[in-house]
């Protein structure tokens, strides 16, 4: 709906029949810069997590909307989260609720886009009342000196979270060593060849995360190229880029190295110097397919928040 794709309220049929003796407006004349970003902003307003964007990301990218990767890293951390996913007030006020609430809340947040049933802003119903927020947000986390990116959605009274990590080169054998109580509460678990080149394909991680929640680790920490489920305990830090398979830092590091996530700073770090990760081979495991269609896909995918498709 924010994408202006599907209605905010009214007769679906008679919409459709209506498009259909007019011939338009087509997707191509719909899906441009300003409607991306209105789905973007609502996406992240609902609690959307970094699957969020990697879906518009791919969208945009098949749409040949340029620029819309830099779009989400500057948009997604400055737009709050009102509510959650499966929240009584969402399911209650809908998609027409939340965009009203988005727009007088944060002046300037939507664009005035075309939608289906017209330009976006005439479509919205009055302002809902403001929710109880959840009290968290979606940020970035990058380090300094490697490149490496990745997304979090945290809680807002998070500083920052450190351990030593414990390294895994597949969600099964992550999952494996959790319930074989081989994790401590304050290991940071590190799951490698998830991503778009090592699955092949971008593999979330909801083994991994019922596995979390059965041995009662919810204040868990993972950092993992792959994508983090939705509701996932703990505090996740996912589509790390470049993925292990790609020579990215995730797939070099090693049981016990001490790490440090800082939310505040948005910053990864570690003790470990740049010369000795240099020197070291990449992680053996999740490797991928040397032949087939499968391995078409593992030599051309593009980065998660590229969206995940082939180059």
């Amino acid at each position: 709906a924010a994408l202006g794709l599907a209605l905010l309220s009214g007769d679906a049929p008679e919409v459709a029949v209506a498009l259909a003796r007019d011939g338009g407006p087509r997707t191509s004349q719909i899906v441009d810069n300003f409607s991306l970003a209105n789905a973007l902003r609502a996406g992240v307003s609902a609690g959307g997590g970094p699957e969020t964007l990697v879906h518009l990301s791919a969208l945009a990218r098949e749409a040949g909307v340029p620029g819309f990767s830099q779009m989400v890293r500057v948009l997604a951390p400055e737009t709050p989260v009102f509510v959650e996913p499966d929240s009584p007030w969402l399911r209650e006020r809908g998609a027409g609720g939340l965009l009203a609430l988005l727009s007088a809340s944060v002046p300037g947040t939507l664009h005035d886009a075309r939608t289906v049933a017209g330009p976006l802003k005439g479509l919205l119903p009055d302002a809902p009342p403001v929710p109880d927020p959840p009290g968290t947000r979606l940020l970035f986390v990058r380090g300094r000196a490697s490149g490496t990116e990745g997304v979090c959605r945290a809680r807002d009274a998070d500083a920052g979270i450190a351990g030593e990590c414990r390294v895994f080169g597949s969600e099964a054998e992550a999952a494996r060593a959790v319930e074989g109580d081989e994790i401590g509460p304050g290991d940071l678990v590190v799951v490698g060849g998830c991503g778009p080149r090592g699955t092949p394909g971008l593999s979330r991680l909801d083994a991994l995360a019922a596995a979390l929640n059965r041995a009662g680790l919810r204040d868990a920490t993972v950092l993992t190229d792959g994508l983090a489920p939705d509701g996932a305990p703990g505090t996740w830090v996912s589509v790390l880029s470049p993925e292990a398979v790609a020579g990215g830092v995730i797939g070099v590091l090693r049981d016990g190295d001490p790490l440090r996530v800082d939310l505040r700073e948005g910053r990864l770090r570690t003790g470990v110097g740049a010369d000795e990760f240099a020197e070291r081979e990449p992680f053996a495991a999740g490797r991928p397919p040397s032949a087939g269609y499968a391995a078409r896909y593992a030599r051309a995918a593009l980065p998660a928040l590229e969206g995940a498709g082939f180059g």
